[in-house]
């Protein structure tokens, strides 16, 4: 056997092109045409007892195909071990001929696995927005809680919408469709409490003085700059329908309330509550910039991913979705359907979101081997002590559920790819952005 050219193509595939001796070609002829000839049927003779030239010239397309088939399995391999290939999938051959008299030549193909080349990936720049939280902003989150609590009383006939009131209504959007066609369009059901939105575009104010059953048409201006896309520089129409208006009747802030929402005291509450609301910025802030710093990272890297592998991670990453929402579809253009997608256009976002994935893990993999991060026997005890307390369980037992399951190395290679990405964002070149209240870096979060 010998190799005649060893080519890398895209998407991790490997060409090898090999050429085998006339000699192995006759010997593996001579083993095939054996195994015919034991239960060759050709007439004038008993199974098995034909000549051999007879058999030879009967089935010589039928050893023909066997031979190249024999000859391309064995010599790969043997290849694959001269060149250190190691394939991730079943090869596949191409060739054109097999003759007895000549060498056999033929090409291989095969998938090895991915490969990432990186690029700069320490000092890249990300920014952090400083983000006050307020006592205003725990009050806001405290009625929050008050709301959940509440108890609401069907307001009396005749009541005209006003701020305070949780209003069912139905909405429909009306300048998207021929008028001609909008009977048809079907009404959604919503609620909202009127007056608590500070949306400046929220469409509460359109309610106040309707009552229920009245219907009218509302129109609302959106700016380019507006966080849903789909809105976005548009003027929306809508028709609505009041269906109820009911008081609603908050809890008082007293030290029991704070008891019955998880609390000590009210003063606990808003200590703790103050706490939470700085601890979602601070997460949301350095989730950002992390995503902002590996996006920098996968750009300035080179990629060599298998199809196979994408293939795989977007089946992994459907399956997720399924179990998410809880619908089990049989396809999934079915479950695009169902959700009121372009299946192609699924399936390429699926494409997208496998791709993104697989590199980010490339990426992280390839920081660890090079900066020789690796997860001490101290790190692993403190992600088991974290899983036991998420879980409700000791320590104890989660080591018994990761022997059962024998996910330690999953486990450990989770971690190794959060310390890369800790790694990455402690080198990385992060200044401090503009001064922002609560609530509008919440905004500038809505649709992300």
């Amino acid at each position: 056997m010998n190799i005649i050219s060893e080519k890398k193509l895209d998407n991790a595939v490997v060409e090898l092109e090999i050429e085998v001796p006339v000699e192995k070609v006759e010997q593996e002829y001579k083993t095939v045409f054996n195994k015919i000839q034991k239960n060759a049927k050709v007439d004038g003779f008993r199974q098995g007892k034909a000549p051999r030239q007879i058999v030879e010239t009967k089935y010589k397309e039928y050893a023909d195909g066997e031979v190249a088939e024999n000859l391309a399995r064995g010599s790969v391999i043997e290849a694959m071990e001269k060149a250190s290939l190691a394939p991730i999938t079943e090869p596949k051959f191409h060739y054109t001929s097999v003759n007895r008299e000549e060498t056999f030549k033929f090409k291989a193909f095969f998938e090895v696995m991915p490969s990432v080349e990186l690029g700069s990936y320490t000092g890249m720049k990300a920014e952090e927005p400083s983000v006050s939280v307020t006592e205003a902003d725990v009050d806001n989150e405290i009625n929050a809680i008050r709301e959940r609590q509440s108890q609401t009383e069907t307001a009396p006939e005749g009541t005209a919408v006003e701020n305070g009131h949780l209003v069912k209504f139905k909405l429909k959007r009306t300048d998207d469709v021929d008028k001609a066609q909008i009977d048809a369009v079907e009404y959604r059901d919503y609620s909202i409490v009127i007056g608590k939105s500070k949306d400046e575009y929220s469409l509460d104010s359109h309610f106040i003085g309707m009552k229920v059953g009245e219907e009218k048409e509302v129109s609302q201006s959106y700016p380019d700059t507006y966080n849903i896309a789909e809105f976005a520089g548009k003027t929306i129409t809508y028709l609505v329908q009041v269906a109820e208006i009911s008081n609603v009747k908050l809890p008082e802030v007293t030290d029991e309330f704070a008891v019955s929402s998880g609390f000590e005291t009210v003063a606990d509450m808003r200590v703790k509550t103050k706490e939470q609301i700085e601890k979602y910025v601070k997460d949301r802030v350095s989730n950002d910039s992390r995503s902002d710093i590996m996006n920098g990272v996968v750009e300035n890297s080179k990629f060599d991913i298998p199809e196979s592998m994408v293939l795989n991670e977007m089946y992994s990453v459907f399956e997720k979705t399924q179990q998410r929402i809880g619908y089990r579809a049989e396809s999934l253009e079915q479950f695009a359907m169902l959700m009121g997608l372009d299946p192609d256009e699924y399936r390429e976002k699926l494409r997208e979101a496998a791709v993104k994935s697989i590199k980010h893990t490339l990426v992280l993999s390839e920081v660890a081997k090079k900066e020789s991060i690796s997860v001490s026997e101290e790190k692993y005890k403190e992600q088991l002590g974290n899983l036991a307390k998420a879980m409700s369980k000791t320590v104890e037992e989660i080591e018994e559920i990761i022997e059962q399951n024998q996910s330690r190395t999953s486990i450990e290679h989770d971690i190794l790819l959060e310390m890369s990405m800790d790694f990455l964002y402690d080198k990385a070149d992060i200044k401090k952005g503009q001064s922002q209240t609560l609530d509008e870096f919440v905004k500038s979060k809505m649709g992300q």
